[in-house]
């Protein structure tokens, strides 16, 4: 297994192969997570233009010649009113259900942390589903501890 960066000539694969399947496995058990009608040039633009963002990365699990997970992060800078650094945040993280359970996840999570820490980050984030149980123990093992809840409520 090889962890590296994505490359831009890879991004409709990557969109088709993880990206999508991430969105509708996560809508599956929200709604809130669904596609819209019209997502795919969208979501291939927007996703070239992270790779050129040096406050951002899209790392990708490569199995065999084949992808078999990634990893999202991003900087957040701390205000200045803050007495902390940076964080680095990590947006999505998805394994491939035929590579489930071979440590990819915890390596893609070394390398979002590792990424943080050269960017001179004193801490790392993230938002984890509630009904995501292996993920919550995926962090918990890898030292994540409960800071705040993200609660949402629908306005219609």
């Amino acid at each position: 297994m090889e962890i590296r960066p994505l490359h831009e000539s890879e991004v409709p694969a990557f969109v088709d192969g993880l990206w999508v399947p991430f969105c509708r496995e996560m809508a599956e058990h929200d709604p809130y997570h669904a596609l819209a009608d019209e997502y795919r040039e969208g979501v291939i633009e927007f996703r070239c233009e992270r790779l050129s963002d040096e406050d951002r990365i899209d790392r990708v699990a490569v199995v065999d010649d084949e992808f078999a997970g990634y990893v999202s992060a991003e900087v957040q800078e701390a205000p200045p009113v803050f007495a902390h650094d940076d964080t680095a945040h990590v947006n999505e993280i998805y394994v491939r259900p035929a590579f489930r359970r071979e440590g990819i996840a915890d390596e893609l999570m070394a390398a979002a942390e590792s990424w943080g820490e050269k960017r001179g980050c004193a801490h790392v984030t993230l938002t984890v589903d509630a009904w995501n149980e292996s993920a919550q123990a995926l962090y918990e093992d890898r030292a994540y501890d409960v800071k705040r809840y993200t609660m949402r409520k629908p306005l219609d």
